[in-house]
């Protein structure tokens, strides 16, 4: 038997071994690892067990068909395009495995982990650590492969430069809403869920935040899309933080000549018994103005919640009326030339 066919045989057991050695590590992360994995309190290692079954297994039979290929009496033009295409598919295999298990570590640092449950901003940051992970790991692929095939890599890093540069001169907008984005995820003026007052009024609940920009829905129900650099530059309330407690206010007004004992008793009274209000907190009663027909008072108490806010002020008002109604206290004279108010759209 001549040496090419010698040398071929040897190749092609190599191979063999390559596949029976990859199939039992295949048996080894399906039925030793997994089982083992299993009896831990934590899903991590299961999930990386099951997604680097593949991308190991195969790299042991690459790696089998490096030494395969060395063995076979080729030229060394047709070595070499064999040494590249073994190089590129190792790295794409391992470029694969470091993006399921970095994208199963970040799924179970986001969701199981101790710092999941915490106010700290993971589940806002974990989109973008996602893309910037997935980013990183494919850029440092291609540059393995490019310096393996001879391409200079600085040269390539200097042209970007230049292109980012002038990228960045033509989006300004766009990557101050960026930076904006960064800083509302670190500094968290609010967070997923609350309630938030912009400066040009409109009042919704935080959906989500975005890089660019972050969608609120209003209470009418529709969805506003609002840049980060708006949120950043202008005043905003959140309802929701420092507590869901909310200070509201109801004024009243009675004719002059009225019991001001009364009147105090009955407001703070409509107050206290109101089912949405506060209780920990008295209500506070004092006279807010002197008007041309009546004097007014105005009562203030906390709401335990500010979504029942309308309800609470409600609550209240009808409570006073009955109140002041049944005090014997009278109403405030109408005006004998009384003028309708414009109506305003809701």
């Amino acid at each position: 038997m001549n040496e090419p066919l010698t040398e071929a045989a040897i190749s092609a057991a190599i191979l063999a071994g390559a596949f029976v050695a990859a199939r039992l590590l295949s048996f080894l992360f399906t039925r030793v690892l997994a089982r083992a994995a299993r009896r831990t309190q934590t899903s991590l290692d299961d999930r990386l067990v099951a997604a680097l079954d593949k991308p190991v297994t195969q790299a042991l039979f690459l790696v089998g068909a490096w030494f395969a290929v060395h063995r076979l009496p080729l030229p060394a033009p047709l070595l070499q395009r064999a040494d590249g295409a073994l190089f590129v598919v190792g790295v794409l295999l391992a470029a694969l495995a470091l993006m399921r298990a970095f994208a199963i570590f970040l799924g179970w640092y986001t969701t199981e982990s101790r710092l999941a449950d915490d106010d700290g901003p993971v589940a806002e940051f974990a989109p973008l650590l996602g893309k910037v992970g997935t980013v990183f790991i494919v850029a440092l692929a291609a540059i393995t492969i490019l310096q393996r095939f001879g391409v200079s890599v600085s040269s390539l890093v200097v042209s970007l430069g230049v292109g980012s540069l002038a990228l960045g001169l033509a989006a300004q907008d766009t990557l101050g809403n960026m930076f904006a984005g960064f800083t509302l995820m670190l500094d968290r003026p609010f967070r997923l869920g609350d309630r938030v007052q912009l400066a040009s009024g409109e009042v919704g609940d935080v959906e989500e935040i975005g890089i660019r920009s972050t969608r609120i829905r209003t209470i009418e129900d529709t969805a506003l899309v609002v840049p980060n650099s708006l949120l950043v530059k202008d005043r905003l309330l959140n309802f929701s933080h420092p507590s869901r407690r909310l200070l509201t206010r109801v004024e009243v007004g009675v004719a002059y000549g009225s019991d001001l004992a009364t009147v105090k008793r009955v407001l703070a009274e409509a107050a206290a018994a109101a089912e949405r209000v506060d209780h920990e907190h008295a209500p506070l009663v004092l006279m807010a103005r002197l008007g041309d027909n009546a004097a007014y008072f105005q009562v203030s108490f906390r709401v335990r919640d500010f979504l029942d806010a309308g309800r609470a002020r409600a609550e209240v008002l009808e409570a006073v009326y009955r109140g002041l109604e049944a005090a014997g206290v009278e109403a405030p004279p109408v005006p004998r030339f009384a003028v309708a108010p414009a109506d305003r759209r809701a």
